[in-house]
């Protein structure tokens, strides 16, 4: 007699039709004892590279995100304060009436991008205690600032830096702000050498936004953040991201929006242009220090500023 009766089996690889759940990384509780172990004779210290060919195997997550912080401020104190570049003028759009703020409707949640759960909690770096708040100042340009599409390239740029300039200086440094977000929001050593790789690209080698007191925050942010989504599989929510970095959801998306563009979308990185833009931002990093050291006190770089005619 055939049995017509239908049998179910258990998930397994011979079962596509029923496979296992994702793994969570951040709810194995021996993940510290498995990262120690992987980790070997590897130091934490800060990277110091003496050529473009280095052992990208050598870094850890901890001495990637120093070099960061090290490279990017030696930048800055070079660089001192760059005013940004003014707004874009234009003829506004009339309106036929105006609307009161009192008659306006309260802000409401996109329901396209509903606020996501709970974020995952690493074992390793938030040990069940809740995150501290951040004060980061007002940035100078507007989120919404308007772009003319009819501008060239090179304005349309130079508006879209101004997003990475703050109002003051963070009264926190940028070593505090980017250990705050490695101690919450945990990367891979790829991540941080991308964001530093992104880094130069902009301040050093093309040149589009100047690393200053006023931009190296933001910009470091949305390095790390468009870094991890190139590069990693598990990412942090957008929701935890944005209240470590002590920005709104919104602003933390513009950010990255920008970043992007500025890169021109070109995001990915083989392992020896990695290598090298890592290295040449130490270098220039190191050539800043030299210089700063043999100008007076009194000395400030500034960009050139273009009279208005």
């Amino acid at each position: 007699m055939v049995d017509t009766q239908p049998h179910t089996e258990p998930p397994s690889e011979a079962n596509p039709a029923c496979p296992p759940k994702a793994p969570n990384p951040c709810s194995d509780g021996m993940l510290e004892a498995k990262e120690k172990e992987n980790l070997g004779d590897k130091s934490d210290f800060m990277l110091d590279l003496t050529s473009e060919d280095w052992d990208l195997d050598s870094a850890t997550a901890t001495s990637a995100v120093k070099l960061l912080i090290a490279t990017v401020q030696a930048l800055a104190d070079f660089t001192g304060d760059v005013p940004p570049t003014p707004p874009i003028s234009g003829p506004s759009t009339p309106s036929s009436f105006k609307v009161l703020d009192s008659q306006r409707s309260p802000p409401q949640s996109d329901p396209r991008f509903p606020l996501s759960p709970v974020s995952p909690v690493s074992p390793i770096a938030h040990n069940g205690h809740a995150i501290e708040a951040v004060s980061m100042p007002s940035p100078e340009a507007h989120r919404d600032e308007p772009i003319s599409p009819a501008e060239s390239a090179t304005v349309q740029r130079a508006a879209i830096s101004r997003r990475f300039f703050l109002k003051s200086v963070p009264p926190f440094s940028l070593s505090e702000y980017l250990m705050r977000i490695h101690h919450y929001c945990p990367h891979s050593p790829g991540v941080y050498l991308a964001a530093a790789a992104y880094v130069h690209r902009l301040c050093v080698s093309d040149m589009l936004v100047p690393a200053t007191s006023k931009t190296i925050h933001r910009l470091c942010l949305a390095a790390i953040r468009v870094a991890s989504k190139a590069f990693e599989d598990h990412k942090w929510s957008q929701d935890r991201v944005a209240k470590v970095g002590g920005v709104s959801r919104k602003e933390l998306k513009s950010l990255e929006i920008n970043l992007c563009f500025l890169l021109d979308f070109d995001l990915f990185l083989r392992v020896e242009d990695l290598k090298k833009r890592v290295f040449l931002l130490q270098q220039a990093a190191r050539q800043g220090m030299t210089i700063k050291k043999r100008l007076s006190d009194g000395f400030r770089m500034r960009l050139p500023v273009r009279e208005q005619g």
